[in-house]
C-alpha cells in the first residue's frame, strides 16, 4: 500500500538557513506518521506472491472450490508534498486468482487491478494523524470488459499516537462491486510492548510480528481473504464473491539488506462462494469448510 524512502532538500546560503530548513523537512507529514515504527516487519514494500488453498468441500451441495492466486504490489512514487501537512502517495495492485468450482460456471481464470492514491495529513508536532485512500478497477475474468467489471474501494480514517508505543486507529472503508455497495465503520491500534514486537489491529485483520534477530521476522495473525469479480459465461454475465478468512503463522528471512523471503502457512476459514446474474438473482451460495493455505512471498522494504 504507500511505501517509499523518505528525503529532505534544502538549499540555503547560511548556516542558520539551513539549519531551520532541516528541521522543517524532518517535521513534514511523511509515512512514518502512520506506523509505530520503521520495522522492515511492517515497512511500506515491493512485494510478489503466490497463494495455494487446496479443496474445501460445500456444506449443504455436492463438491467444492480451491484456488491458487499469485498477487503484486508496487509502490509508484514516494510521498508527494504539496507543503508540510499534505501528502500524496501512488501504487497499483494486482491479483491473478485460477478458481476451480464445481458450480455451473466451473473453473475460472480472475484478475484484480487496482490504481491506488492515498492522501496523508498530519500538522507540525501535532499527535493526530489523518489519511484517505482510493482503489478504483477492475475485477474480471478478462472475456468481455464493461461497466460490470469496474470496481472501487477507499478508506478515510485518523491515528492518535498517544505514546510512543501505542497509537489508536479509526475509519471507515466503503467499497462498491457488481454484487453492492458496503460501509464499514472500524477502530483498531499499533503497539509495541518491546522494541522486537509490534501488534496491528486493523479492521478485520490482526497481526503480530516479532524479530528476534536482524535478519529474521516471526508474524501471527487473522486477516480477511478472497475477492468479488464480474465474468462471462455463454453470453450472460455473473458476479463472483469469494469470502474467506486466513489465520495463519509465517516467517521471513532477509537476503540482503532490504530484501527478504517469506513462507506462511495456515487455516482458511468462514468459506463462503456466492454467484449472482448481473440483475442481482442468486443462482448459486453456500459455505464451505475449514482448509489451508500456504504462500511464499519476497518484497523489496523501501525504507
Amino acid at each position: 500500500m504507500f511505501k517509499k524512502q523518505f528525503s529532505a532538500m534544502v538549499i540555503g546560503s547560511v548556516s542558520v538557513v539551513i539549519s531551520h530548513t532541516s528541521v522543517h523537512a524532518a517535521e513534514r507529514v511523511n509515512l512514518g506518521d502512520f506506523l509505530m515504527s520503521r520495522s522492515p516487519a511492517i515497512a511500506p514494500s515491493v512485494s510478489i506472491d503466490y497463494t495455494l488453498s487446496p479443496d474445501v468441500d460445500f456444506d449443504t451441495m455436492a463438491g467444492g472450490f480451491s484456488f491458487e492466486q499469485a498477487s503484486l504490489s508496487l509502490p509508484l512514487t514516494a510521498p508527494i508534498h504539496l507543503n508540510d501537512r499534505h501528502a500524496f502517495v501512488f501504487g497499483i495492485d494486482y491479483a491473478a486468482t485460477w478458481l476451480d468450482t464445481d458450480t455451473p460456471l466451473g473453473n475460472m481464470d480472475l484478475h484484480d487491478f487496482r490504481i491506488m492514491a492515498r492522501w496523508m495529513y498530519r500538522q507540525p508536532g501535532s499527535k493526530w494523524s489523518w489519511t484517505a485512500h482510493l482503489s478504483p478497477g477492475v475485477a474480471t475474468d478478462g472475456s468481455a470488459m464493461s461497466s460490470d467489471d469496474f470496481v472501487v474501494s477507499g478508506q478515510v480514517g485518523f491515528r492518535y499516537r498517544s505514546s510512543d508505543r501505542f497509537a489508536w486507529l479509526g475509519g471507515v472503508a466503503f467499497s462498491v462491486d457488481g454484487l453492492e455497495s458496503r460501509v464499514t465503520p472500524g477502530i483498531g491500534f499499533q503497539w509495541m510492548p518491546v522494541d522486537e514486537v509490534i501488534v496491528r489491529l486493523t479492521g478485520p485483520s490482526l497481526k503480530v510480528s516479532w524479530q528476534p534477530h536482524d535478519d529474521w521476522l516471526l508474524h501471527a495473525g487473522v486477516w480477511s481473504a478472497g475477492g468479488t469479480w464480474n465474468v462471462e459465461n455463454n453470453g450472460n454475465s455473473f458476479d463472483i464473491r469469494l469470502e474467506s478468512f486466513q489465520a495463519g503463522i509465517g516467517v521471513e528471512r532477509r537476503l540482503s539488506e532490504k530484501v527478504w523471503l517469506g513462507l506462511w502457512v495456515g487455516a482458511t476459514i468462514s468459506n463462503e462462494l456466492e454467484i449472482d446474474t448481473d440483475s442481482g438473482n442468486e443462482i448459486f451460495k453456500d459455505d464451505a469448510d475449514s482448509g489451508w493455505f500456504a504462500r511464499i512471498g519476497v518484497r523489496k522494504v523501501l525504507w
